[in-house]
């Protein structure tokens, strides 16, 4: 448990962090095409590291799944407040305007292939932050199974060969 929190964390702060300078980036850089296409490391970064927590840290599938969530967990807090004003309040506007910050890194992205914004892209983001983190430990678990296995064949030949 001690692992997820701590893992969790580092995820949770990093996204935050990488939050925090989308946030200075695309509020006070005008909108170009130049802008827009820097813009898109802030993209590969934010989904990057969701993957480098997965991958870097030996986690099972629960525990993968779990430090996805904590991760995500400014997010979820964003859009229990956001969808509280969307469909209580009925003010779409101040609803996006709540969990915008949660996907800042995202929008030159959102920029190229969206028109209008909905709460479902957020929901859409932290679950697919979530499988990144379950993708990034499984793909580090059948390297390992990949190498143990052909270390295991290198060492038979070598026996052969003496």
């Amino acid at each position: 448990m001690e692992r997820i929190i701590k893992y969790g964390g580092k995820l949770f702060f990093g996204s935050l962090i990488i939050c925090i300078l989308s946030f200075f980036y695309f509020k006070l850089i005008p909108y170009s095409q130049v802008s827009n296409l820097i813009g898109y490391v802030f993209l590969e970064v934010f989904l990057g590291y969701n993957f480098y927590i997965g991958y870097r840290y030996k986690l099972n599938i629960k525990e993968s799944l779990i430090v996805g969530t904590l991760g995500c967990g400014f997010g979820i807090f964003l859009l229990f407040f956001a969808t509280y004003t969307y469909y209580i309040l009925q003010d779409v506007y101040w609803g996006i305007w709540m969990v915008e910050f949660y996907f800042l890194p995202t929008t030159s992205f959102i920029n190229d292939f969206f028109n209008n914004m909905t709460l479902n892209y957020t929901v859409f983001l932290i679950l697919f932050n979530i499988l990144l983190v379950l993708l990034g430990s499984r793909i580090r678990f059948l390297k390992e199974k990949i190498v143990s296995v052909k270390q295991k064949n290198n060492l038979y030949a070598y026996k052969d060969f003496l």
